[in-house]
């Protein structure tokens, strides 16, 4: 009798069971859930092991019907007793997770096909590609040993390069920060038209120019208004000029024609942070992303009533999202000062500066060309100051003021 397919692997199923059976401790070792079962016996009897190892009890037969009293203790017996080894357990998890993503696809494509039609098909495609994406990439508990073997690689990679992280186009600043790194979360501060948006321009540029791969979530801004700053930044000629078209044509190719060219995507009508997330998964697949930018949260819609909830919530998520999608955040923030304490803190609550990594503040006088770009928290690496900078002549700019 045939035992597998694409769809479902009954003889590893056995196997895994059997494993467990051998050695309990190996169940929180491999990521699989009951509903990756298709049979329904070795579901019923993962879920009974979970609870008995759970539960610290010893795992035999007695336990098993104590835990499960519909299960078939015959049948159990009769599993058990072929149990050989625990050896191959990863294995066998793995092709139970193969036929599970398949099943997960042919589900998939039923749901596509009768949403034909439909006029959110389109939104049913991306949702079920997400979900496809999750079920391919789920991660058991992290293992202290392989992660100290990829902080090994990543400090003989950093030794080799001279890099760690992704440079930001401010030397001095990097030696500070070292650099945009994976599940580090940034958080920039300034008053409004302090320059907030012409510094996050300047890092789209100096990082896009070197082929990293960028997500900009802009909430106040349009996606015209983001690109028309970016070909300010490319070109050096202030916005005005752009807008009035009083720039060289040939110039003002050249900049369209390297932009198109950055691994970059701007959108203007996402205002939550559960679609967000859901864009950064379609990056993912696609091809990858390394830096996703906020400007600026306190525009991000969320369930909470006053601002510091708000504010509460986006600090936690996004912390979280930088963990899960393996890249650095940023977040651009608006500051206000408490008149009574005299003091400058992020608009809306302190829990953006204490679930980041990063805080810099644009500490600038308005209309004044030179300001500092102060780090005032670098939970990573510890070293903070101020960083003396200025905005070029034409404003589009900055620049370290050596």
């Amino acid at each position: 009798m045939q035992t597998s397919n694409i769809y479902q692997d009954i003889d590893s199923e056995e196997q895994v069971l059997q494993a467990i059976y051998l050695n309990p401790e190996l169940i929180y070792q491999i990521d699989i859930t009951s509903q990756d079962f298709t049979n329904t016996l070795h579901k019923e009897l993962y879920e009974a092991l979970l609870t008995i190892y759970s539960d610290g009890m010893v795992v035999d037969l007695a336990t098993i019907k104590d835990t499960k009293p519909e299960i078939s203790i015959l049948k159990v017996s009769d599993l058990f007793s072929k149990a050989l080894t625990s050896a191959n357990i990863k294995y066998h998890s793995n092709k139970i997770m193969e036929a599970t993503f398949n099943r997960k696809c042919k589900e998939t494509l039923k749901e596509l096909i009768s949403q034909l039609g439909n006029h959110h098909f389109l939104e049913t495609i991306e949702r079920t590609v997400t979900e496809l994406y999750e079920v391919q990439n789920r991660k058991k508990d992290k293992n202290i040993k392989e992660v100290l073997e990829k902080v090994k690689d990543c400090s003989l990679e950093a030794k080799k390069t001279g890099k760690y992280g992704i440079p930001t186009g401010f030397h001095k600043l990097n030696s500070s920060i070292v650099g945009l790194c994976p599940q580090h979360f940034w958080i920039i501060g300034g008053y409004t038209s302090h320059g907030k948006s012409t510094l996050l321009s300047q890092i789209i540029h100096d990082i896009c120019s070197k082929n990293h791969k960028m997500i900009v979530f802009s909430v106040e801004d349009s996606v015209s208004d983001k690109l028309t700053r970016l070909i300010a930044t490319t070109t050096q000629i202030p916005i005005v000029s752009i807008v009035k078209g009083i720039i060289d044509t040939a110039i003002l190719d050249n900049a369209i024609q390297t932009i198109s060219q950055y691994n970059l995507y701007i959108y203007d009508d996402i205002y939550n942070l559960d679609e967000m997330d859901l864009k950064i998964k379609k990056h993912k697949l696609q091809g990858g992303v390394d830096i996703v930018a906020i400007d600026f949260v306190q525009n991000i819609l969320t369930g909470g009533e006053s601002i510091y909830e708000r504010m509460s919530e986006v600090a936690i998520k996004l912390q979280r999202m930088a963990k899960k999608h393996n890249i650095c955040m940023i977040g651009l923030s608006q500051i206000s000062k408490d008149k009574e304490k005299g003091s400058i803190s992020l608009r809306g609550a302190q829990e953006l500066a204490s679930s980041a990594d990063i805080v810099l503040w644009i500490d600038r006088e308005q209309d004044k060309q030179d300001f500092n770009l102060i780090v005032r928290k670098n939970r990573p690496f510890g070293i903070t100051g101020k960083f003396p900078c200025r905005f070029t002549e034409s404003w589009t700019n900055i620049k370290e003021a050596y």
